[in-house]
């Protein structure tokens, strides 16, 4: 059988930017069915409409290819990032990412708050929630 070289005459970047894409739609995909079957689809609706956007948070194995816990999200907002502002003072970054954690989590598997092999590496990816715009501030 022949295939078409989709590739030629694209970057590296752009072909690995291709290759993440696909692999994140396809984890969503997973997560969706994984949720919908846990929650159901009304539930996620409900929680949908109640908080706007929602995250899913997977933590997966370390072949990357079950998912091992999930936590469903709400968008965090300036009153969760002032709360978990105030933790960080006092204990760091991981303080701060488990307050801001537990603020936005809805539901799911509490292992991924109580257990440090699922916290873990779910706070690494927890950040992308604060990342989802940028500004530059820029002197005249």
């Amino acid at each position: 059988m022949f295939t078409t070289d989709t590739t030629h005459g694209k970057t590296v970047k752009e072909i690995r930017a291709a290759e993440k894409a696909k692999k994140e739609a396809v984890l969503l995909q997973e997560c969706e069915q994984l949720v919908t079957d846990k929650f159901g689809a009304d539930k996620l609706a409900q929680w949908q409409k109640e908080y706007g956007d929602l995250f899913y948070l997977p933590v997966l194995d370390e072949t990357e290819t079950n998912i091992e816990a999930i936590a469903i999200m709400k968008p965090i907002t300036r009153h969760i990032l002032s709360y978990a502002s105030t933790k960080m003072a006092d204990g760091g970054l991981y303080d701060f990412l488990e307050a801001a954690m537990r603020e936005c989590f809805i539901d799911g598997d509490n292992k991924i708050l109580e257990d440090d092999e699922y916290f873990i590496p779910a706070a690494n990816s927890f950040n992308k929630i604060i990342d989802q715009k940028k500004s530059n501030f820029l002197k005249r």
